[in-house]
């Protein structure tokens, strides 16, 4: 998923990317406020983005329904704060994930964008062709 440019997976999703329950990721969370700084590690959003969101209060406002949206930073700051080896290896596997995302993306686009230009001189030899003929 992404959010402000940002590849992000819910907390819900982080909790099984690292094979922990999402109580811990809580914990995890709330022990190391000072490390984590929104916009940077996580993107707090208004509304139900996680199902599960009203099972862990701690992850959500009491007045409306806020959810955290982890960035590459956050997933970083789990990963070393738990410290394990699949959670490691889950970071890596996001990471290596949203950059080959990424360069595809890239690459897509300029594939398009190659194609257009190919287009509109095949359109302009055409009428270039009537016009002489």
């Amino acid at each position: 998923m992404e959010y402000n440019g940002d590849a992000v997976v819910e907390t819900r999703e982080l909790a099984r990317m690292y094979c922990r329950p999402m109580s811990e990721i809580t914990r995890v969370y709330l022990q190391n406020k000072e490390r984590f700084k929104e916009g940077q590690h996580f993107h707090l959003v208004d509304g139900r983005v996680e199902e599960s969101a009203s099972d862990h209060p701690d992850l959500v406002s009491t007045n409306h329904k806020i959810s955290f949206l982890w960035t590459d930073c956050g997933l970083y700051e789990h990963a070393a704060l738990m410290d394990t080896q699949l959670a490691w290896q889950s970071y890596c596997q996001f990471i290596y994930f949203v950059f080959n995302k990424s360069e595809k993306m890239k690459q897509a686009t300029q594939v398009h964008r190659e194609t257009e230009d190919l287009l509109a001189k095949r359109q302009l030899l055409i009428l270039l062709a009537k016009e002489l003929f």
